[in-house]
């Protein structure tokens, strides 16, 4: 623990500032590119070079994005199935860097509630203090707007002789910096250029504004304002007694995040036109106009952007901007990865999590944003399909992503269960047990269930969801926990299904060859109309609809595997599809299970213990025996109702 009180004290000491003679800067600028980088060149460097990802060598992916190549940042790492948004941003800060239009432009993230719009800000504004900047200062002080020194060099006969893109030289220095000049007599040599990086934590070029109340806020939050404590050392309209406090004061050279731009009243974006458009912007008393080259970054809802779009007085503003939507994730495999980051960051990281609790809630999230496919494809099929699986073998009616995709909505994707509204769900779910905090997917349909009577949606929504609850979710676990409880109880049964898997490979091997079999334990013939009779009884329970491709297909893998192994037998459940077809002939009815699985009363101390090793082995599978004993019954109650 030393060791970090003694790191952290260090991090703080350390106050030592690179320092230039303005000479210095200037011979370096054609050197050294970070001498004059944009704010867009800096986030560049810092979000990393791509790594180009073939899909087509990933099945899963390659089904997602067509086989396309496309472009990783490893820098976004944790921010899952929104690529194309990340991709939309890093173009944004391409192209402003080229110094292209978008130089000029205000990012602006649209997307719904708790989509992870301003968890992207945040992240951009982590990544603006990765990169140092060159600030203008004299012996004393350092520029109060943190301006770069090209800004004195903004007279055209010296800009274009400066070995870099005019572009990037402000379009004048700041009214600090000009009376700085007059004071030294135009020795432009008394200046120094300090390296800073931003910095979050003390207002060093990233910064963050908020909309307040609209009877008292004015645009000083943004400008600066005069600093009445200076009043009695300078006049009102002395540089000196103003104070750059506002948001776009303490970002020129770097990141200005508008939180909910839209609810501001509309007199305080007015600064934002021309410090985007002409790279400058007044303050709130005669001093001059102050230099801006930063990054304005604002994001909000889609209730707010239409109503400030629908209004035609504000056409200029939606020019000066770059709308980059961020839907929500309509991947469920990336959603669930967005819970499980979540619960590692809670001390829920430790509770137990039973298997499909995640995925179901990802799964219900997802139904919940898609728009309702065309024709006769389910809903759930048009997920599995956004998701990068074949089903064409499950739902012959699936169409493929991209007809799924250009018969959707523009907005799909915008709407439905939030992120956030999600891990409220989650957290009720590990609390709804008062013996242990926990969670499993018959506690998550309560919870989301409850959750749906309470919401003020309107009624056909709130139908809606719960029959993709019931209908569709509950459904598909009630199949996966009856193949946990199944495989669990096999588990102590492997000579039963080992028997089982041997008899029938030796039938159909002899049916295929047309041959009588013969019994080696009893030898008693079996003809070959009485091993078509035999293989039938395990075929129907599984519903095999075409018996002898089946047979031919088991006993050449049997036999591959025999030519491999010296003439053993694969283990019964290493062929996945006679695995599912035992396991149907071995548990064609619950009431094969009740006796074992069941926390009632036993008939004997052999089918005791046989219950006590099932729950040994769900156990070992992540769930805690209280969730055994729920799933059991939940489980049993279902079946029997259907």
């Amino acid at each position: 623990m030393n060791s970090i009180l003694d790191e952290l004290k260090a991090s703080f000491a350390n106050t030592k500032q690179d320092t230039l003679s303005l000479q210095e800067y200037v011979d370096g600028l054609e050197s050294t590119p970070e001498f004059h980088a944009t704010i867009a060149e800096r986030l560049l460097k810092a979000i990393g070079e791509p790594r180009i990802f073939d899909t087509s060598k990933d099945e899963r992916m390659g089904r997602i994005f067509l086989n396309k190549t496309i472009k990783v940042y490893d820098s976004f790492k944790d921010f899952y199935g929104i690529e194309d948004v990340i991709e939309r941003i890093v173009n944004f800060l391409t192209y402003a860097s080229q110094g292209l239009e978008e130089r000029k432009q205000i990012l602006y993230l649209l997307g719904p509630v708790g989509g992870g719009k301003s968890s992207l800000a945040e992240y951009i504004k982590i990544l603006a203090e990765k990169e140092p900047i060159y600030v203008l200062a004299t012996d004393k002080e350092i520029s109060p707007i943190f301006e770069s020194p090209l800004g004195l060099f903004y007279s055209p006969e010296y800009r274009d002789r400066l070995p870099i893109p005019s572009r990037k030289v402000p379009s004048f220095c700041s009214p600090w910096a000009a009376k700085r000049l007059h004071e030294f007599g135009g020795d432009i040599n008394k200046f120094k250029v300090i390296k800073l990086y931003p910095s979050r934590l003390s207002q060093i070029c990233v910064a963050k504004t908020e909309p307040g109340d609209e009877n008292n806020q004015d645009i000083s939050s943004l400008v600066g304002k005069i600093d009445v404590r200076k009043l009695e050392r300078f006049p009102q309209h002395d540089v000196d007694a103003y104070g750059f406090s506002g948001a776009l004061n303490r970002t020129t050279q770097g990141v200005m995040e508008f939180v909910e731009m839209f609810k501001a009243p509309i007199k305080m974006l007015h600064p934002l036109l021309t410090a985007t458009q002409e790279g400058n912007y007044v303050g709130t008393e005669n001093i001059g106009a102050i230099p801006f080259q930063g990054l304005i970054l604002s994001h909000s809802n889609i209730a707010e952007f239409s109503l400030f779009r629908n209004n035609k007085n504000n056409e200029a503003f939606l020019d000066r901007m770059c709308v980059i939507k961020v839907p929500y994730c309509l991947r469920a495999t990336e959603e669930e990865k967005i819970y499980e980051k979540l619960i590692k960051n809670s001390d829920l990281r430790n509770a137990t999590c039973a298997p499909k609790t995640l995925r179901m809630l990802a799964e219900f999230a997802v139904l919940s944003r898609l728009a309702p496919p065309d024709g006769q494809s389910s809903v759930y099929s048009k997920m599995e399909v956004y998701d990068g699986k074949s089903i064409k073998d499950i739902d012959l009616k699936a169409k493929s992503i991209l007809e799924y995709k250009e018969s959707a909505p523009q907005d799909e994707g915008m709407d439905g269960v939030s992120t956030r509204f999600a891990f409220k769900i989650l957290s009720d779910t590990f609390n709804f047990d008062p013996k242990e905090i926990a969670a499993d997917p018959v506690h998550l349909m309560t919870v989301v269930e409850n959750h749906i009577e309470r919401s003020d949606l309107p009624e056909s929504r709130r139908k809606e969801l719960t029959v993709l609850l019931k209908d569709q979710l509950g459904h598909k676990y009630a199949e996966f926990i009856g193949h946990e409880i199944q495989r669990a109880y096999l588990e102590s049964y492997k000579d039963y299904g080992q028997n089982i898997f041997d008899k029938y490979v030796d039938y159909a091997d002899a049916w295929i060859e047309d041959q009588d079999y013969k019994d080696p334990d009893t030898g008693q013939l079996v003809n070959r109309a009485a091993l078509d009779a035999e293989l039938s009884k395990i075929e129907k329970i599984a519903e095999i609809g075409n018996p002898k491709d089946f047979r031919n297909e088991v006993v050449k893998f049997v036999l591959r595997y025999r030519s491999a192994n010296k003439g053993k037998n694969p283990s019964w459940d290493s062929y996945k599809k006679m695995a599912d077809v035992i396991e149907k002939r071995m548990f064609s009815s619950i009431q094969d299970l009740l006796p074992v699985i069941s926390f009632g009363t036993k008939k004997d101390s052999q089918t005791e213990s046989k219950h006590v090793e099932f729950v040994k082995r769900m156990v070992a599978r992540g769930y805690t025996e209280n969730q055994v004993r729920r799933l059991i019954d939940w489980y049993s109650r279902v079946t029997f109702a259907a």
